[in-house]
């Protein structure tokens, strides 16, 4: 199966285990096994079809064991050991909450486009993006569920910069970024402005780790 002939809905390994509730050597296997349908970019990474994870998560919720499906989360930021340390972090605050992250731009849009998480962080400063005109189009996009989006600013320049160009529904935090401080906000906005929860998903026995 090549990339021209499918969905462009898909989403990594690790966030079809994180899903469907497995670890990520039993989402390979089932790619292996043909349970889960993938494909790889030419760098070498496996992309799943979301609509493959959708159909188990089916078979999973006809078997009758229910499991909550995690918000999602996506970082959008230059600096990697800050990328890593805010993701790290963030994933231990929020255990409700799948938290990915990318310093590619464009990688950053099409996770977008895949995961449709529920909040999206991105970097003022991060190259190749117009986080302005990002966040105008993230939040003025008719969707079913809101969306969270934050902006990180560095100094007083960059946060009045930002203060006149972003719609007034976007969350500005300084850098550094205090872990807890944005954990409370997120929180805030999963409970009383975003949806309380995703639909529940299925968790075959075998799949408990």
């Amino acid at each position: 199966m090549t990339a021209e002939t499918i969905s462009t809905q898909t989403c990594s390994t690790r966030d079809a285990a994180h899903l469907l509730g497995i670890s990520v050597r039993t989402a390979q296997l089932w790619v292996e096994e043909g349970r889960l349908q993938a494909w790889k970019t030419p760098g070498g990474h496996r992309r799943i079809l979301v609509e493959s994870v959708d159909r188990l998560l089916l078979e999973q919720r006809c078997a009758g064991i229910h499991t909550a499906v995690p918000f999602g989360m996506l970082l959008v930021m230059d600096d990697e050991a800050e990328r890593n340390a805010l993701q790290g972090l963030l994933g231990k605050l929020l255990p409700d909450c799948l938290v990915t992250s990318t310093s590619c731009p464009c990688d950053g849009l099409l996770r977008v486009g895949e995961m449709a998480p529920e909040i999206f962080v991105v970097d003022w400063r991060v190259g190749g993006l117009d986080a302005g005109r990002i966040a105008h189009a993230l939040l003025g996009r008719v969707r079913r569920q809101p969306m969270l989006v934050v902006v990180l600013v560095e100094s007083d320049r960059e946060r009045e910069e930002a203060q006149e160009r972003l719609p007034g529904a976007a969350v500005l935090v300084d850098v550094p970024v205090d872990g807890d401080g944005l954990a409370a906000i997120v929180r805030t906005f999963l409970g009383i402005g975003g949806r309380r929860r995703r639909p529940s998903a299925t968790r075959r026995p075998e799949a408990v780790q």
